[in-house]
């Protein structure tokens, strides 16, 4: 039996449906393909100098943004694709936020500023603040919002990460390497569950969009050093400890989806239909 999509009353000038989702999301694709092809980016350098850092991420995610802006406002998605109607599974799951953001800021306070120029370090950090915003509003945001008025909750979960961990599918376009980007979106994947059960533990998309952040800076910063990041640095502990995040959100979805939209529980309410 197929899950229905939970009732929603929202405001909105469209009504939500997946396939527009899927539209804006894969326009989005496109908008960050174009620019890379513009400015000729080399992935795997992107974050090398300032001047890439410019033009493979602050532009082009810049372009993204505006674009995302453009579209959720003729939607009218705002509401619902930045804040969930309320906190909606237990308070005590806001350790899988916690535990991520730990980790973000160990690999964030690990890496050696000293090796890079500040204007370099913050081009990157006016950078992922747009990817932060970007990628989240896109996947959590639009694309949730679609597929709740299409699907089930457990199926626009499933949907959102799998879809994040394809947007990275682009790089291997600009150079990253087939098995690298493999487990990129797999990473992306797993990052997405911790992404989506931030957004429900706090109500809002906000958090999950600064933690995005966070933990991309540390991790451009570190490869533009180009120093490796050993279990045994503060760095590699911090991404260690995120990932142990990653993998717990995974587990606890199976606590997240015990609770509807509107924070009861399901079981509570098959029993009152029963009765």
């Amino acid at each position: 039996m197929a899950t229905q999509p939970e009732s929603q009353s929202i405001d909105v000038k469209v009504k939500p449906n997946l396939w527009i989702g899927l539209a804006v999301f894969i326009g989005y694709m496109a908008v960050v393909f174009a620019m890379w092809t513009v400015f000729d980016i080399d992935y795997e350098a992107v974050q090398d100098t300032q001047q890439s850092a410019l033009e493979g991420i602050l532009i082009p995610v810049a372009v993204g943004a505006a674009y995302l802006v453009i579209v959720t406002s003729l939607l009218g998605w705002w509401g619902p694709a930045l804040r969930e109607r309320t906190r909606n599974v237990p308070r005590w799951l806001v350790i899988v936020p916690i535990i991520f953001t730990i980790g973000g800021l160990m690999s964030f306070a690990g890496a050696d500023f000293g090796a890079l120029e500040m204007t370099h370090v913050l081009t990157i950090g006016a950078g992922v603040l747009l990817v932060g915003f970007s990628e989240e509003l896109v996947s959590r945001g639009i694309l949730l919002t679609g597929a709740r008025g299409s699907v089930g909750e457990v199926l626009s979960w499933f949907i959102t990460c799998l879809m994040f961990g394809l947007l990275h599918i682009i790089n291997i376009a600009f150079g990253a390497p087939a098995s690298s980007t493999a487990f990129q979106i797999l990473a992306a994947f797993l990052a997405g569950s911790t992404f989506y059960l931030t957004r429900r533990v706090t109500g809002s998309l906000v958090a999950a969009m600064l933690m995005h952040a966070l933990w991309d800076w540390g991790s451009l910063v570190n490869k533009a050093v180009g120093g490796e990041a050993t279990v045994a640095s503060i760095s590699g502990l911090g991404a260690t400890i995120g990932q142990v995040a990653m993998y717990l959100s995974l587990i606890l979805m199976l606590v997240a989806f015990r609770y509807n939209l509107d924070g009861t529980r399901k079981s509570k309410q098959k029993a009152e239909t029963s009765a």
